[in-house]
């Protein structure tokens, strides 16, 4: 028979590993000068202008619009009651898209987002969640499809780093991501077939 103190000792070992793993990677993300003074959880940056993150605290608003931020666009679906009115304080403009962080998003909503992603006006953008990881990986996936033609691994590869998991009900953005994926593949396909048949 094992050694229980053995067996102990291995799997704290294996969890001691698995922190550290987390740890670099949150510390990949945080690593940039540009950002040692934001304190938001899971901060990050997709590209020039959007930037993602955790729900702020009421000190963050500031040092978002030190980065430049122009719009804040908030996915929770029930906001602070501090957000807009700090925001907007700010001269910073607030947009909320409220989503659940369960079930796939509305088309309604993906279109509203895309829509301001893609609009000059909004300029620099953070959007947030509660954790930065469910709702905000949707759309940022959705963004990386749309904006920069990511493949589906690139994308899932990506929510990852940014800690979204599936479990605790979560699974079915991850099926959402999926079938997106798999939608706008069918649709560069059918783009594509159309083309050459006009030629």
């Amino acid at each position: 028979m094992k050694n229980p103190r053995n067996i102990f000792a291995k799997i704290t070992a294996a969890v001691v590993v698995i922190l550290a793993i987390g740890t670099a990677a949150v510390a990949k993300r945080h690593s940039d000068p540009a950002f040692s003074n934001i304190h938001i959880r899971n901060f990050g940056k997709m590209d020039g202008r959007f930037y993602r993150g955790a729900q702020p605290d009421e000190s963050d608003y500031k040092d978002l619009k030190a980065l430049g931020i122009q719009t804040v666009i908030d996915l929770t679906d029930h906001p602070t009651s501090y957000e807009k009115r700090d925001v907007e304080a700010l001269r910073m403009r607030y947009v909320s898209i409220p989503m659940s962080d369960s079930s796939y998003p509305k088309e309604e909503q993906i279109n509203t987002f895309l829509k301001l992603a893609g609009d000059p006006a909004t300029g620099k953008f953070f959007v947030h969640c509660a954790g930065g990881r469910h709702r905000t990986g949707v759309m940022g996936a959705v963004y990386r499809f749309n904006v920069n033609h990511w493949n589906f691994d690139q994308v899932y590869a990506e929510m990852k780093d940014y800690d979204f998991y599936t479990r605790f009900g979560h699974g079915d953005l991850k099926t959402f991501v999926e079938d997106y994926a798999q939608k706008m593949q069918t649709g560069s396909a059918a783009a594509a077939t159309a083309t050459s048949t006009k030629q």
